[in-house]
C-alpha cells in the first residue's frame, strides 16, 4: 500500500512538472496594437524587453512574411535567434516550419519559379531600404564615424566626440527614436513604436510587390546579440499553403488565417496571435 501511494505521489509530481513546463506564462505585462500602412502590428512588453510583430501574405501570396522586432530595454545584452522563434496555425495548433531567407531566395532564382513567385530580376529603387544605425555592425559604424569626422574637419585627424554620424545607442526606444521632426512633444509607447515601424520603407509593405531574391534574403531575420537600449529586426517566411483557413462571417465568406507566434527572449517568452492579411 505504501509503495502504491509513493508511486501515485511521484506520478502526480511528474504530471505537475510537465504541466508547468507546457503552461509557461506569457512574459508580457503590457500589450497593444497599432497600424502602419494598413497592416496591424502587435506589441508585448515588460520591464526588460519589448517585442513587436506583424504578419502579411507576400511573394505572390505563396508565403506569409512575419516581421519581428525585439527591443532590449534591460541591463544585459541578449541574443535572439530565428530558429528559437516558433509558429503554429491557430486553427488546428499545427506547428509550421519556417523557410530561411537564403533558401527562399535560392528557390526564387530558379527560372521556372520566377513567374510563380513574381520575381523582379532587377532591383528597382523602391527596394532600396534606408540604412539605419541598428543595421550596422560596430566596425562599419566606427568607420563611418571616422569618415564623417575627417570630412568635416578637412584633415586626416579625427576630433574626439565631434561630428558623429550616429548615436551610441542605436535603436533605442527614446522620444526622438523616429527623428526630432517625427516625434511629438508627448509621445507614449505606442506612438514611439509606431514611429519606428513607419520610418523608411516597411518590409511587409514592400514584400507585397515584385521583389528580387537579394531583397528577400537581406530582409530575413538573422541571429543578433542586442545590447542594452538596442533592437534587432527581420522577417521570417512561412508557406501560406500550410495554414488552415476559416470562413469569416463578417467578411461575406472571406477566408481568414491566424498565426500563433512565440518569441523567446532569454528566459522570458512573448506570445502573439497574428491575423494574416
Amino acid at each position: 500500500m505504501r509503495s502504491l501511494l509513493c508511486a501515485m505521489s511521484c506520478a502526480l509530481v511528474l504530471g505537475c512538472s510537465l504541466f508547468a513546463q507546457e503552461a509557461t506564462p506569457d512574459a508580457a505585462t503590457a500589450k497593444g496594437s497599432f497600424y502602419v500602412d494598413g497592416i496591424v502590428y502587435q506589441f508585448a512588453s515588460n520591464a526588460n524587453y519589448t517585442v513587436v510583430a506583424a504578419a502579411h501574405s507576400a511573394i505572390n501570396h505563396k508565403f506569409v512574411a512575419v516581421k519581428v522586432r525585439v527591443y532590449n530595454t534591460g541591463q544585459r545584452s541578449v541574443t535572439v535567434k530565428p530558429e528559437d522563434i516558433s509558429m503554429a496555425d491557430a486553427v488546428n495548433s499545427q506547428t509550421i516550419v519556417a523557410i530561411s531567407g537564403a533558401d527562399l531566395a535560392q528557390k526564387m532564382r530558379k527560372p521556372y519559379n520566377m513567374a510563380r513567385y513574381a520575381v523582379n530580376g532587377i532591383a528597382g529603387p523602391e527596394e532600396q531600404v534606408p540604412i539605419t544605425s541598428d543595421m550596422l555592425n560596430p566596425q562599419f559604424l566606427q568607420m563611418m564615424r571616422a569618415m564623417a569626422a575627417a570630412h568635416t574637419s578637412g584633415a586626416g585627424m579625427v576630433p574626439s566626440a565631434n561630428n558623429l554620424l550616429y548615436t551610441d545607442t542605436p535603436g533605442a526606444l527614446e522620444e526622438t527614436a523616429a527623428g526630432p521632426a517625427a516625434a511629438p512633444a508627448e509621445c507614449d509607447q505606442v506612438c514611439r513604436l509606431h514611429n519606428r515601424e513607419a520610418q523608411g520603407v516597411d518590409a511587409l509593405a514592400q514584400l507585397q510587390h515584385q521583389n528580387s531574391p537579394d531583397y528577400i534574403e537581406n530582409a530575413a531575420l538573422r541571429a543578433n546579440t542586442i545590447p542594452p537600449r538596442g533592437n534587432a529586426v527581420g522577417v521570417l517566411y512561412f508557406p501560406l499553403g500550410k495554414l488552415a483557413a476559416t470562413s469569416d462571417g463578417a467578411g461575406h465568406g472571406k477566408k481568414s488565417r491566424t498565426l500563433r507566434l512565440t518569441v523567446p527572449v532569454m528566459d522570458e517568452t512573448f506570445r502573439f496571435e497574428l491575423p494574416v492579411e
